[in-house]
């Protein structure tokens, strides 16, 4: 699907005006749409759940990086162009203290299935004992759609039931400069357009412990 035929979305958020393009066969050849992310930490949006799971369905690695200053408002309007969306939720294992690929795996032992993203995503984090509107983008994004509470949400068991271990987020002093630039059009730039680019991430990886 990353090279596959695509169409733009468009839409504006601060007075500027956006055009993403994803996969045709998501947008226009899809009834169904099955996402199953995994429930994890991560250094730079906090979570990564079943809305930032469709983050990757931005074709091109090089636009995503530079979309991550916009990526409360980008990952909405990805999700809303969307189909009829249901998450299967992987909880045989969760990441906890570092993420996306760094951190400790808690075993959890449960699966959850859901038909609405956003109250998905709430759920998810009360089972990771987190409070929703304290991530960021999760935050924005359920005031953007109304969403206060899990009142008339239908459970067939007691989600925080199923609560073990809390997560939690411990970023590295490695990790800063992720952060920065991911909140930062100026400072992506920097540390991923510019001449600067290249030699900045060699020198960070000089202290950071490689994980690929």
């Amino acid at each position: 699907m990353s090279f596959s035929a695509s169409r733009p979305i468009h839409f504006r958020y601060h007075f500027k005006k956006f055009s993403i393009p994803l996969p045709t066969l998501l947008l226009d050849e899809t009834d169904l749409f099955i996402t199953m992310p995994v429930p994890k930490v991560h250094a730079n949006t906090g979570v990564s759940l079943s809305l930032k799971n469709q983050w990757g369905a931005i074709q091109e690695p090089a636009m995503r990086l530079k979309l991550h200053p916009y990526f409360r408002e980008v990952i909405y309007q990805v999700n809303k162009a969307l189909p009829k969306t249901i998450a299967v939720v992987d909880g045989k294992y969760g990441l906890t203290r570092n993420g996306p690929l760094r951190g400790d795996a808690l075993e959890l032992n449960w699966v959850l299935v859901g038909d609405n993203l956003f109250y998905v995503d709430f759920v998810l984090t009360e089972m990771m004992g987190l409070n929703p509107f304290k991530i960021p983008y999760l935050n924005y994004i359920l005031h953007r759609e109304g969403i206060r509470s899990l009142e008339g949400v239908q459970f067939n068991q007691d989600h925080k039931s199923f609560m073990k271990e809390l997560f939690y987020l411990d970023r590295e002093w490695t990790d800063l400069p992720g952060v920065l630039t991911f909140n930062s059009r100026c400072l992506a730039y920097v540390g991923y357009e510019s001449a600067l680019a290249q030699p900045l991430h060699w020198l960070l990886y000089k202290f950071r412990e490689p994980f690929y």
